[in-house]
């Protein structure tokens, strides 16, 4: 999975932020650290030129798959704040099913790094959801 972290972090993550994310996406003690700034700080860490906010008019899983061009069955990688998903390799339908609407942060991202469902932590109203496409 480390080459999809490689690209996820090269395509989504801003460039002076990149060795860090690297740092702790690939150290199982650390990677709390990086799903933890994206509850609340994701555009610090995030390159928002390629992330969009999904709609709140929109239904988030019919929008994420069509404007992502992904199926139920496309295979799929967790970065999440919840251990019993993260790290896993799961069918994007299964994946957001098992992570919509928790409550903190998680990112469903395609396998090729290019693409990408995030949720951040809901504080009021609607939980913010995004689709990035690199």
């Amino acid at each position: 999975m480390d080459n999809a972290i490689d690209i996820f972090i090269k395509n989504f993550v801003l460039k002076d932020r990149r060795d860090r994310a690297e740092h702790e996406l690939k150290n199982k003690e650390k990677r709390g650290r990086f799903t933890n700034r994206l509850n609340h700080t994701w555009a610090n860490v995030l390159d928002m030129r390629h992330i969009t906010k999904i709609p709140d008019s929109q239904d988030d899983f019919d929008f994420a798959k069509k404007e992502l061009k992904i199926t139920n069955t496309d295979r799929c990688y967790i970065i999440s704040n919840y251990e019993d998903i993260d790290g896993q390799i799961m069918e994007f339908q299964a994946a957001f099913n098992k992570c919509y609407g928790r409550g903190l942060a998680t990112i469903i991202m395609s396998l090729t790094g290019d693409k990408l469902y995030l949720e951040t932590e809901i504080d009021y109203g609607k939980q913010n959801r995004f689709i990035g496409r690199h």
